[in-house]
C-alpha cells in the first residue's frame, strides 16, 4: 500500500501507509495548505525503510474532505478523526509522532486509547505545551498573531509563499513546489475560507490554552509510556521554554533541542530530525 482513501465516519481520507515493520503514525499540524505531505515529505521514505509509516490527512485539511457544514473541527474535535482512521487501518502499540497541533492529537490519542500507543513524540507544540503566566507569553503570542493571524498572507499565492516560516530561512524548491500545490486545493475546496472564519478560540490566544489545560495536562502524570520531547532551537512561536514546561509535567519523558531550525523542523534539520525518530522508535520494539 501507498497513498489511497478511506471512508471513516463518513469522511473520504486521505492514507499514506507504507513500509513494513513497527508501526509510526505521523499527524500533521494545522494552518492554511498543511497537510501530510507538506508536513513529513522528508519523513516518510526514510522511516519507511525499517517501519510501518502511517501518515493521513486530517478532516478538514489536505486530501481529506473538508468538515460537514463548512465548520472548523479544532484539535480535540480532530482526535476523534484520528482514532476512527487508526481503528480502521487495525493500527496498535504504534510510536505517535505529533508536530504542532498533531502533538495534540497524538498526546490526547496516548491517554484516552492507550492500546494505539506503545510511545510518544511531541515536536515543536504549541497546541500542547504549557503557558508561562509570565512576561514571556506576550512575546510569542506576538509572533502566533504575525505567524497565523495576519489575513493578508491569504490573499494571494505569492503573499502566502513569501511568508511561510520556513521559506523565510532559504530557499526549498521542493517543499515550495508542495506549498503552492496546496494553496491552490485550499482556494478551491473552501479551506481558506474555513480558516478566515475561525472561532475565536483558535485565534485568541489567551483562549487557546483551554484545551490541553482540560484535556491533556490533568492526565499528562499518569501517561507512563516512553516520551519524547523534539523541540526547534529558533521557533518564536513555541519557544524552547514551553517545551520544557510541559517535559516538567511528564513523568517519562525525554527531551532534545534541535538547533537553527524553526517551526518546521523536520525541513530545517532533516537529518537530525529522522535520526532521532529512528532511533527513538527503534528502542520500542
Amino acid at each position: 500500500m501507498a497513498d489511497f482513501y478511506l471512508d471513516v465516519d463518513g469522511c473520504r481520507t486521505h492514507v499514506t501507509d507504507i513500509g513494513v515493520g513497527p508501526p509510526i503514525v505521523l499527524l500533521h499540524g494545522a494552518a492554511v495548505g498543511v497537510d501530510s505531505a507538506l508536513t513529513w515529505f522528508r519523513t516518510i521514505g526514510e522511516l519507511a525503510q525499517e517501519c510501518r509509516v502511517i501518515a493521513f490527512d486530517q478532516v478538514g485539511f489536505g486530501r481529506t474532505d473538508m468538515p460537514l457544514g463548512g465548520v472548523y473541527r479544532n484539535r480535540l474535535e480532530r482526535t476523534d478523526h484520528a482514532r476512527s482512521v487508526l481503528r480502521e487501518l487495525e493500527v496498535g502499540e504504534a510510536c505517535l509522532v505529533g508536530h504542532s497541533e498533531g502533538a495534540f492529537v497524538a498526546t490526547r490519542l496516548a491517554i484516552t486509547d492507550p492500546d494505539l500507543a506503545n510511545s510518544l513524540v511531541i515536536v515543536t507544540s504549541g497546541g500542547t505545551a504549557p503557558y508561562l503566566d509570565d512576561s514571556r507569553d506576550s512575546e510569542w503570542i506576538s509572533a502566533c498573531e504575525q505567524a497565523y493571524n495576519d489575513a493578508n498572507r491569504l490573499e494571494s499565492e505569492v503573499a502566502f509563499v513569501s511568508s511561510d516560516p520556513h521559506l523565510s530561512r532559504g530557499p526549498d524548491p521542493r517543499y515550495e513546489k508542495v506549498l503552492r500545490e496546496n494553496f491552490r486545493r485550499a482556494v478551491s475546496c473552501g479551506q481558506l475560507e474555513l480558516f478566515r472564519k475561525l472561532p475565536d478560540s483558535e485565534v485568541d490566544y489567551r483562549r487557546y490554552r483551554e484545551l490541553q489545560e482540560t484535556y491533556i495536562f490533568p492526565y499528562l502524570s499518569q501517561l507512563e509510556l516512553p516520551s519524547l520531547l523534539v523541540w526547534a532551537g529558533e521557533d518564536p512561536t513555541v519557544p524552547v521554554s514551553r517545551g520544557l514546561a510541559l517535559l516538567e509535567l511528564m513523568t517519562n519523558a525525554d527531551f532534545q533541542i534541535i538547533q537553527d531550525s524553526g517551526h518546521y523542523v523536520m525541513h530545517d534539520q532533516m537529518d537530525a530530525f529522522n535520526e532521532l525518530l529512528r532511533s527513538f522508535a527503534g528502542t520500542r520494539r
